[in-house]
């Protein structure tokens, strides 16, 4: 008979309550309800970015802009990648999702001035040249809000964006190679497209490879 079945201890067979068995009864309540919670904190998670990226696309198409990026955006969705990975590959070059994320990827002057003196950030390099300290803080910033999307959708993200050739599929490279071209000319970076692409993929490579490491850690220790 399971801790459930004898209801936390008590076996009405037996007459007599199992402390042990008790304890473990109660443990396994809390993680239920832990794991409960964690299910509707990432349904909610999920609802809120699936309604910000059709905020996102409405607008794309009201304005007929970034028509190259919002085929992208479609393809994506077609292929059932995560919501909130797509958006967080839109951020860099959209300031006004951002501002609907509460976020800021570039720095106010006092933020970059702090950020020079305190952080040991790396060493980026486009077209040859080491980006502003701006540019690189946002970028930086940019990459982690990537990872954090990933993580909070490793299934998904692993399922959609890895190809047949265990490859991140090119369409995830292509949307985040073309906003961060957008980026940098709208910051006077200098780059060629063949390096934002390369740069891309390999932070996404690594990005997805550890989520799935995360993965295959965690049902080995299962």
């Amino acid at each position: 008979m399971s801790d459930f079945e004898s209801f936390g201890g008590f076996d009405a067979g037996r007459e007599s309550f199992d402390p042990a068995a008790f304890e473990r009864f109660k443990e396994r309540m809390k993680a239920a309800a832990a794991q409960l919670k964690a299910i509707q904190k990432q349904e909610k998670k999920q609802k809120k970015s699936e309604d910000e990226l059709i905020k996102i696309l409405i607008k794309f198409i009201k304005t007929g802009k970034n028509k190259e990026i919002l085929l992208l955006v479609s393809r994506l969705l077609e292929m059932n990648a995560p919501a909130a990975v797509i958006v967080g590959l839109l951020l860099i070059s959209n300031p006004d999702i951002q501002q609907q994320l509460g976020l800021a990827l570039l720095p106010s002057g006092e933020t970059e001035k702090q950020v020079s003196q305190q952080a040991n950030l790396p060493d980026l390099y486009i077209g040859g040249a080491m980006l502003p300290l701006k540019v690189k803080i946002a970028m930086v910033s940019w990459v982690n809000e990537i990872n954090k999307k990933v993580n909070d959708h490793p299934h998904r993200t692993i399922k959609t964006l890895i190809d047949e050739n265990d490859q991140v599929h090119l369409t995830a490279v292509q949307l985040g190679s073309f906003c961060l071209r957008d980026f940098l000319e709208e910051q006077g970076v200098p780059h060629e497209y063949d390096q934002l692409k390369e740069f891309v993929r390999f932070f996404l490579s690594d990005i997805i490879g550890k989520a799935r490491e995360e993965l295959k850690n965690r049902k080995e220790i299962e």
